[in-house]
């Protein structure tokens, strides 16, 4: 019974594959500023402005993910994400500047990017009527972004960085590093063999 259950899983799951990369070649690629060859958006839940999102080749975008270019910060407002790149489901992306996500990344399941920010300047009127402040993110080639992780405006994590799940990260990080906590903090470097 499992072996059948397998087997139709695993054939509904190709099939999902499939169609969405169909749909990423013929008709995403009409829309997004570049989809480079190979790359596959699963049932992206809400794209924003899509002639501003700039995807390598070969990369995978999974379901019910958000990747938003908020119109009401700047004009050439930009997302960059490298090749081979790992979306997981239910990440929310908004930018308001520019966010560049290197190639290799692999991004786990309900993360946020955020590049901007509120500005509280006046207090007569709601946060949300206010204008926003924004800024740029960068996230080196093959780093690791643990599920839950909040990236926000002005962060710099540098290459082959693991980010441990539920961490709030600001700041510039260097290369080869392991950072987690709240506010996210280097726990060790990692040694190359």
């Amino acid at each position: 019974m499992n072996r059948t259950l397998d087997k139709i899983f695993y054939f509904y799951t190709r099939q999902i594959f499939f169609w969405g990369k169909i749909k990423t070649q013929l008709f995403y690629k009409l829309f997004f500023g570049r989809i480079g060859r190979g790359t596959i958006i699963v049932g992206a839940e809400l794209i924003s402005n899509p002639s501003h999102i700039f995807i390598g080749k070969n990369s995978l975008i999974h379901s019910n993910a958000r990747i938003l270019c908020v119109s009401n910060c700047e004009e050439n407002n930009k997302i960059i994400i490298g090749d081979d790149v790992r979306i997981q489901q239910g990440v929310y992306i908004v930018c308001g500047n520019k966010i560049t996500i290197g190639g290799g990344v692999s991004i786990a399941p309900y993360v946020k990017i955020l590049d901007s920010e509120h500005i509280y300047a006046d207090t007569s009127k709601p946060i949300h009527n206010q204008k926003s402040s924004p800024g740029s993110v960068i996230i080196g080639e093959n780093s690791l972004i643990g599920t839950g992780v909040v990236i926000l405006k002005g962060s710099k994590i540098g290459k082959g960085c693991m980010v441990g799940a539920n961490a709030v990260v600001k700041g510039e990080f260097p290369d080869y590093c392991v950072i987690a906590g709240v506010p996210a903090k280097i726990i060790r470097m990692i040694k190359n063999n």
